[in-house]
C-alpha cells in the first residue's frame, strides 16, 4: 500500500517495517535451556515489546489492537501467547487470583493491492492483559477483541470491539460473588504527514457493568448492576525519521476510568462496594539508531501521572480516598540479530516515583530498576520470541498499587507469519 519513504520507518526489515535488532546483550542466558528445548523461532511479539521495554516509542506489530491505524502495515500473522508466567505461582500474578493467561490471535490483509480491508481477531484468557485503556485490576475472565480497517487514500482507518466477561465464585457454593462485563469500542487512523514522518491517532469508550453479592442463596445483600459509560482513553504518536538509521518518536496518552465496583483484595461485604475514579497520563519521546534492520539501539524517556480517587458507595466516614503517584522513566533497550535464526535482546530501565499512595511502607520517592532479556528463534515463516524479566507486571495500573512487587516471570510467543 505504502512505500517504504511514504512511511518513513527506518525500524523495519520490509516495506511495512518493524523496529527492531540492536546491541548483543546477554540477558537472555537464563532462557537458553528453553530456547534449545522449542523446536520453533520468533519475530515481532508481545514478547518482543516486554524484552525492549519501550512500549509506544517503537512500532511493533504486536500491537495493532491498540493503534489500529497501523493493523494494515502489520497484519498477516497467526500467534499464540504464553502471557506472563511467574516460575513459582504460575500465571498468579498479583494476590491469589490469575492476573495473566494464554492468548491467541490472527491478524489478516489481502494480497497487494487485491482490496481496501483489513481484518484481526485475539482471545486473551485474562482480560487485564488485553487491557490498555484501564487502570484497575479488574476479575479474571476472557477477552474477545475484533478489528476491522479500510484504506481511505492515504489514510488507514481502523475500529475495534472488545468484550470482556469476569468475575469468580465463593468457596462456599457456585453463586458468584462478583460478576463483571465490559464493552469498549476503539477507533484507530494512520496520517502520512511527509515522506519521513507519520502520525497514528487512537481512542477507546467503555461501557462497564459490574455487580457484587454475597455467598449463598439466597444472598445476604445484592449491589444489583452497577453501570459506568464514562471510561474513555485518547493517544497519538508519531514517528519522525532523523537520518537514513535514526528515529525520533514522540508519544502521549490521557485516560479516565470511572467505575463502581471492589477493590482487589478488600473483603466482600456490602461495604466493599466504590466508586472509582483514575486518571493517566503519560508523555514520552525515543530516540532509535537502526543501521540495518538487524540491529536496534533505542533510548527512551517518559513522564507519566495517575491519580485514583474511591469512595464508598454506602458513604461510610472513611470514604474517600486518593492516590497521586509521578513516574520518571529513562530507559535503554537494544536488538541484535547474530545469525539466520537467532536474535537477542534487552532492555533496563531506572523509573523514579514520588507521590502518596495509600497502604504503601514509605510515602514520597523511589527509585526502581526493571531489567528483562530475551531471546528470538527464526525459522523461515515461524518465530518464537522467549523473554524474562523481574519488573512488576506492565500497565498504567501499577503506580496505582501500594506494592508493585518485583517477581521474575517469563513470557513467550510462537506467531507465523503469511
Amino acid at each position: 500500500m505504502h512505500s517504504t519513504a511514504a512511511r518513513a520507518r527506518p525500524a523495519s526489515g520490509t516495506a511495512r517495517s518493524r523496529w527492531r535488532r540492536a546491541i548483543p546483550v546477554v540477558a537472555a542466558c537464563a532462557l537458553a535451556g528453553l530456547a534449545g528445548a522449542s523446536a520453533v523461532p520468533a519475530a515481532a511479539t508481545p514478547a518482543r515489546i516486554l524484552a525492549l521495554a519501550a512500549g509506544d516509542l517503537l512500532e511493533d506489530d504486536a500491537a495493532y489492537f491498540r493503534w489500529p491505524g497501523s493493523a494494515r502495515d502489520h497484519a498477516g500473522r497467526f500467534w499464540i501467547d504464553s502471557g506472563r508466567i511467574d516460575p513459582e505461582d504460575g500465571w498468579t500474578a498479583d494476590g491469589d487470583l490469575p492476573r495473566t493467561g494464554p492468548s491467541a490471535g490472527l491478524a489478516w490483509v489481502p494480497a497487494e493491492g487485491a482490496s481496501p480491508w483489513t481484518a484481526a481477531f485475539a482471545i486473551h484468557a485474562r482480560a487485564a492483559d488485553s487491557d490498555h485503556a484501564g487502570l484497575h485490576r479488574d476479575g479474571p475472565g476472557a477477552s474477545f477483541s475484533w478489528l476491522a480497517g479500510r484504506t481511505l487514500g492515504p489514510v488507514d482507518l481502523a475500529l475495534t470491539w472488545r468484550s470482556t466477561y469476569g468475575g469468580w465464585s465463593s468457596d462456599a457454593d457456585a453463586r458468584d460473588e462478583f460478576e463483571h462485563h465490559r464493552d469498549d469500542i476503539g477507533l484507530g487512523a494512520r496520517f502520512d504527514l511527509s515522506p519521513r514522518a507519520y502520525l497514528d491517532v487512537a481512542g477507546d469508550v467503555r461501557r462497564q457493568r459490574n455487580r457484587m453479592q454475597a455467598p449463598g442463596d439466597p444472598a445476604a445483600w445484592d449491589t444489583g448492576a452497577l453501570v459506568s459509560n464514562r471510561s474513555w482513553s485518547a493517544r497519538a504518536r508519531t514517528f519522525i525519521a532523523l537520518g537514513d538509521v535514526s528515529v525520533l518518536s514522540i508519544a502521549g496518552e490521557h485516560l479516565r476510568e470511572d467505575f463502581s465496583g471492589p477493590v482487589i483484595g478488600e473483603t466482600w461485604l456490602p461495604e466493599s462496594a466504590f466508586d472509582h475514579d483514575n486518571r493517566f497520563w503519560r508523555l514520552g519521546a525515543a530516540w532509535s539508531w537502526q543501521p540495518d534492520p538487524d540491529r536496534l539501539l533505542a533510548v527512551t524517556g517518559e513522564y507519566s501521572r495517575a491519580t485514583g480517587r474511591r469512595s464508598l458507595r454506602a458513604g461510610a466516614p472513611l470514604d474517600e480516598a486518593w492516590d497521586h503517584v509521578r513516574a520518571v522513566a529513562l530507559r535503554l533497550a537494544g536488538e541484535q540479530r547474530l545469525n539466520w535464526w537467532l536474535s537477542l535482546r534487552a532492555s533496563l530501565a531506572m523509573t523514579t516515583t514520588s507521590g502518596d499512595v495509600r497502604g504503601a511502607a514509605d510515602d514520597g520517592s523511589a527509585t526502581h530498576l526493571d531489567a528483562a532479556g530475551g531471546l528470538a528463534l527464526h525459522l523461515g515463516a515461524w518465530g518464537a520470541d522467549l523473554t524474562a524479566g523481574g519488573a512488576p507486571l506492565d500497565g498504567p495500573w501499577r503506580w496505582l498499587q501500594a506494592d508493585p512487587g518485583a517477581d521474575p516471570w517469563l513470557h513467550a510467543t510462537i506467531h507465523h507469519d503469511f
